[in-house]
């Protein structure tokens, strides 16, 4: 007797490509960083995590606020409410289809 297979969960493809993933799991961790230590913690080039911000920033997930101060632009970085519900639900997704793997290794 087969049984019916559980439905894969469906995954965030704009979260979970790992640049972005990344950026959105340091944010994650503070209320907002700034771009020089992002790009520190992500070891993104900065073409490629400014690229990957307007991405996450287009989709609603994370806001960016730019200012001077002595005389050089700061780029804050902070996820929105949206982008920390998303985050929520991303990571329980990992964890069903990581119990799901491991219930089926199982039988």
């Amino acid at each position: 007797m087969s049984e019916d297979p559980v439905p894969f969960p469906e995954v965030d493809r704009v979260v979970h490509e790992p640049a972005r993933l990344a950026i959105m799991t340091v944010l994650s961790s503070c209320r907002s960083a700034d771009f020089l230590f992002l790009q520190s913690v992500t070891g993104l080039s900065k073409g490629n995590l400014s690229v990957q911000i307007s991405h996450l920033e287009e989709a609603g997930l994370v806001t960016v606020e730019k200012s001077i101060v002595n005389k050089k632009t700061l780029t804050r970085i902070s996820l929105t409410g949206q982008g920390t519900e998303v985050m929520e639900h991303y990571w329980k997704t990992m964890d069903q289809i990581r119990k799901q793997s491991r219930f089926k290794a199982k039988r």
